[in-house]
C-alpha cells in the first residue's frame, strides 16, 4: 500500500475529484459505525439471534430483487441527482431510529424496514458512484483515483467501529446512528460543490435499449468473460457471507462472552482489518 501512494499522482488530480472524495470517505466512515451500532441494537431489543439473522437478511435482499435493474436504470438518468437524493433519504431513514427510540416507539420490525429502504437506496447511490468516477478524473489517472478512494474506503471501516466503541461510553446506542446520517448529509454537500457532470463526456453514447434488454446484455457479457465470470460468482460468495460476521461477533459476545457494548467495536474493527488484508494478499 505504501509503495502505491509513494508512486501514484495525487495533487494534480482535480478538485473535483477532492470533494468527491471526501464526501465518501466520511460517508463510508457513518455507514461503518451504523453497521457496527444496527446489530447491536436488535440485540438490546430482542435478545435474539434470529432477529440478528432477519435483519442481515433484509439487508440483503435489496441486492437480490433490484441489483440488476437499480444498476441498469440509473445510467439512464442523472446520476449525480441519483447520488444527492439517496444520499437525503438515507439520512431521513437513519435518523428514524435515534428519534423512534427516543419516543419509545422503536421496535424491531421498523429495523427490519429500515435496513430494506437503506440497502435499496445503497445499490442506486453505489450504481452511480462507480460510473460517476471516470468523469471527475482523466483516464491516466483513473487506477490511481480508484486506490485512493478504496484505501480511504478500507481506512473508514476500520476505524468507524473503533469510534463507535469509544463513543458508547458517553452516549447512547440509538444516537450513534445519527453519525451515520450526518455524514450522508455531508456527503450531499460535498457532491453539490462538485461542478463537473456525473454523465461521463458529451461523447458518451445515449442509451436507448430497454432495461430488460440492458440487463441481458450485461449479463450476457459477463458469460462471455471467463475472468469476469469467476470474479463474479468470487465476489457473490464472499458478500454472501461478509455480511454474517457482525452478527455473529455480537451474538458470541454478547451471549458467551458477556463483553461491553465498547468491547465490541475493537473486535468488529479486527474482523474489517482481517478481511482487508485477505483481499491485498
Amino acid at each position: 500500500m505504501s509503495g502505491f501512494f509513494a508512486h501514484a499522482p495525487l495533487w494534480h488530480l482535480k478538485d473535483d475529484f477532492w470533494k468527491f472524495w471526501s464526501g465518501q470517505t466520511i460517508s463510508t466512515l457513518g455507514s461503518s459505525v451504523t453497521g457496527f451500532a444496527l446489530p447491536l441494537l436488535v440485540f438490546k431489543l430482542t435478545n435474539s439471534p434470529l432477529n440478528l439473522a432477519l435483519t442481515m437478511v433484509f439487508n440483503v435482499m435489496p441486492y437480490l430483487l433490484f441489483g440488476l435493474a437499480i444498476g441498469a436504470w440509473v445510467d439512464r438518468i442523472n446520476r449525480k441527482r441519483v447520488m444527492i437524493c439517496t444520499d437525503c433519504a438515507r439520512a431521513l431513514v437513519i435518523a428514524s431510529l435515534p428519534l423512534l427510540a427516543f419516543l419509545g416507539l422503536l421496535s424491531v420490525w421498523w429495523i427490519y424496514a429500515v435496513s430494506f429502504v437503506n440497502a435499496t437506496l445503497t445499490i442506486g447511490f453505489t450504481a452511480a458512484n462507480f460510473a460517476a468516477l471516470p468523469s471527475l478524473v482523466e483516464p491516466d489517472d483513473l487506477v490511481a483515483a480508484n486506490g485512493y478512494i478504496q484505501a480511504s474506503s478500507s481506512m473508514a471501516n476500520i476505524i468507524g467501529p473503533l469510534v463507535a466503541g469509544l463513543l458508547l461510553v458517553r452516549v447512547s446506542l440509538p444516537l450513534l446512528l445519527l453519525i451515520d446520517a450526518a455524514s450522508f448529509l455531508v456527503s450531499t454537500v460535498s457532491l453539490l460543490l462538485v461542478k463537473r457532470s456525473f454523465n461521463a463526456s458529451a461523447s458518451e453514447k445515449q442509451v436507448v435499449a430497454g432495461i430488460g434488454n440492458a440487463i441481458l446484455e450485461g449479463l450476457h457479457y459477463v458469460q462471455r468473460s471467463p475472468i469476469l465470470f469467476w470474479l463474479t460468482l468470487l465476489l457473490l460468495l464472499f458478500n454472501f457471507i461478509l455480511p454474517t460476521a457482525d452478527i455473529q461477533i455480537v451474538w458470541y459476545a454478547k451471549h458467551w462472552l458477556w463483553a461491553s457494548d465498547a468491547q465490541i467495536g475493537p473486535e468488529c474493527a479486527n474482523r474489517v482489518s482481517g478481511i482487508e488484508t485477505m483481499l491485498l494478499m
